[in-house]
């Protein structure tokens, strides 16, 4: 039982622990991310530090640390900087550095005095503590920016740049202006400007009003300012607190300022206002030397146009001389090769080559007219030399690079344009010709393989049709001669053979053996004459020599050929062989021409009937219409057997449901033929 209601008064206790509100805004601040979130409860009582009503909320001190207090509104008409209140709302960590509080109820418990800030330094500026706190500062007052949530000025602390937020009031551009150029201590929260993952990325501050705004007094009266010469701006005898005076004609104008060459230098001119001083202005400035690269600044608390002279002109740039720092802030010209254009936020820059030198020249983007320029133009360009380096500091001897500044597009002129042959078209023009020359090659390669083909296939047909030629003509002549001879001598013979009779034996059967050696000879001379005039018949089988020869004479008409060959193809005799050729051309001439055929089929067959060799060729398919002596007149070449060519043909005449007449040959040939 003691054991329960001891554990029954630890968890009241831990319950009513945490129902008991925050009481500081260093117990808000320490919370984790985590614990901020729940929500607690918080009760504090402090001062009003900053307000603006634009923002739901204000900056709430209590005496030993500050945080945001967002409210519930309306915003109290009473509350005011400086005034005492009580809020009472909820832990929150969105878009926040530490902890603040949100949904917080107000109450106005009267006015008092502002606290007592701490006083920082550059390095103390990032430091996580800081933020929220009321703090003290050094800095320089370089602008004014205007277009957001309040009016902006833009602070230099040592050679960095912040920006410092003010409510909007009418007299802000006055007191501005007042303070432009000017060192300055300045009192206000220090905000911490995060990302999602809420890290700082830089520092801003919150300043209640102008009033928490104090110029440091300077060493010398504007009045009694000395007359310095730019290249004599802090020498040892002048610090970045004492006033200078300086005159000269401005060269060009940029945003925020304007370049002054006197007799001895050039410097960059931070202007009191947004007022635009145009080149070849005489100018007196009064103002504050600051410490940049290469060479000092002039920070103007005062400018006075004296007269308007002529606009000093360019100093030539040759760059073969290198890098050249004693013209940083030089108004320049040069000749040089444009490449590219980069465009960016706030300025549009011109990537260009002079020489062996790469540079870039900057022209701001409200002033950046469209410049007609193409790559490898040759331009003329005018602008601010400005010397750069890639070391920790800006020594004269350690500059190792430069950018121009341009006043605009009218800065650059174009003296020669590109040429149209690039080094891209060149070589797309060059690997255009090498495709063109290596398909011509390859053409006229495989050209040359089929003229050499042709050539080949030509010379072996004028070789052949001379051949032919030759043949038949001693073809003509041994039949016009030799067969002639023999002929006759045959006849004569015969006629002899007659007169002797068989009475006169011995006689009679010398002359009957001459005869017979005699009608050998002529068989064999036709024989002769046959292969000269067919010389296919020698070299090839019937089968090719015939096809040849069929669609050699189709081809002279409309008709159309079906060959076929059955079984096995047998060698012939030569003799024999151009006999059957020229029976089978006979028989389909005459298709042709006496049967009027539109179509013939011829059928070689081979055939093996017992000692002898078969041969069977279906010659025309002939019209039944034909008369039939055309018929018989179509078949008197082909029946014409002889002792040595045994053969016969056969006839069929079609029915009336035919309609073709078939004409058939059949050769029997011993195995020895």
């Amino acid at each position: 039982m003691f054991k329960i209601l001891l554990v029954l008064l630890t968890m009241t206790s831990l319950a009513f622990a945490e129902e008991k509100p925050l009481r500081t805004i260093e117990a808000v601040r320490a919370l984790s991310h985590e614990e901020a979130a729940k929500g607690l409860q918080a009760v504090i009582e402090g001062t009003a530090l900053f307000l603006d009503s634009k923002r739901p909320g204000f900056i709430i001190h209590d005496g030993t640390s500050s945080c945001w207090c967002a409210i519930k509104l309306p915003f109290p008409d009473n509350l005011k900087l400086g005034s005492r209140v009580r809020v009472i709302g909820q832990t929150n960590i969105e878009l926040s550095y530490f902890a603040n509080i949100v949904q917080a109820k107000t109450e106005v418990l009267g006015q008092g005095p502002l606290p007592e800030p701490r006083h920082v330094t550059r390095q103390d500026l990032f430091s996580p503590w800081i933020d929220a706190q009321w703090v003290e500062i050094e800095a320089i007052v370089v602008g004014t920016e205007e277009g957001g949530f309040s009016y902006t000025l833009v602070l230099d602390i040592d050679g960095k740049t912040f920006k410092a937020d003010l409510p909007f009031q009418a007299d802000n551009a006055r007191r501005a202006a007042a303070l432009m150029q000017r060192r300055v201590i300045l009192r206000g929260i220090s905000g911490t400007v995060v990302n999602q993952n809420k890290q700082m990325t830089d520092r801003h501050f919150l300043i209640p009003s102008f009033d928490q705004i104090m110029p440091i007094e300077t060493n010398l009266k504007e009045d009694s300012a000395p007359l310095k010469k730019i290249n004599a701006l802090l020498q040892s005898d002048n610090s970045q607190e004492d006033i200078s005076k300086v005159e000269g004609i401005v060269t060009q104008h940029r945003s925020g300022g304007f370049y002054l060459r006197d007799e001895t230098a050039s410097t960059f001119v931070h202007a009191t206002a947004n007022a635009v001083y145009p080149p070849g202005s005489h100018v007196e400035v009064e103002g504050f030397a600051t410490v940049a690269a290469f060479r000092p600044i002039l920070r103007a608390v005062k400018i006075r146009i004296m007269d308007q002279a002529q606009i000093p002109s360019a100093i030539p740039l040759n760059t073969d001389l290198g890098i050249q720092p004693k013209l940083h802030n030089e108004l320049v010209t040069l000749n040089c090769e444009f490449l590219a254009i980069r465009v960016g936020g706030q300025e549009n820059i011109l990537q260009c080559r002079s020489g062996n030198t790469y540079f870039e020249a900057w022209i701001p983007t409200p002033n950046a007219d469209p410049i007609p320029l193409e790559p490898r133009d040759l331009i003329q360009i005018t602008g601010i030399y400005e010397a750069t380096t890639t070391h920790p500091m800006p020594r004269m001897e350690w500059a190792d690079g430069f950018r121009v500044h341009l006043a605009g597009a009218d800065a650059v002129t174009v003296l020669r344009k590109a040429p149209w042959w690039t080094l891209e078209r060149l070589l797309l023009a060059l690997g255009i010709a090498m495709a063109a020359i290596l398909a011509f090659l390859i053409w006229t390669s495989l050209l040359r393989r089929r003229v050499a083909a042709q050539t080949q296939i030509i010379t072996r047909q004028v070789e052949r049709e001379v051949v032919k030629d030759e043949r038949q003509r001693i073809a003509r002549e041994l039949h016009d001669t030799l067969e002639q001879d023999l002929t006759g001598l045959s006849m004569q013979l015969e006629n002899a053979t007659e007169e002797i009779g068989e009475a006169n034996g011995p006689a009679y059967r010398s002359l009957t053996l001459v005869h017979r050696m005699l009608q050998h000879c002529r068989l064999e001379a036709r024989a002769s004459v046959s292969d000269l005039r067919n010389p296919d018949v020698l070299v090839r089988h019937l089968p090719e020599a015939m096809r040849e020869s069929l669609n050699e004479k189709i081809r002279e008409t409309n008709a159309t050929l079906d060959f076929s060959v059955e079984g096995s193809p047998q060698p012939l005799r030569s003799t024999t062989q151009n006999h059957l050729l020229r029976i089978a051309r006979e028989a389909l001439t005459n298709a042709l021409r006496h049967g009027k055929a539109s179509h013939v089929r011829c059928n070689l067959s081979y055939a093996v009937d017992g000692p002898w060799k078969s041969k069977t060729m279906v010659t025309a398919l002939i019209p039944p219409n034909l008369p039939q002596s055309g018929i018989s007149a179509s078949l008197a070449c082909a029946n014409a057997p002889t002792r040595s060519n045994p053969s016969f043909s056969c006839l069929q005449i079609p029915t009336p449901e035919q309609k073709s007449v078939f004409i058939c040959l059949t050769v029997r040939l011993r195995h020895s033929q």
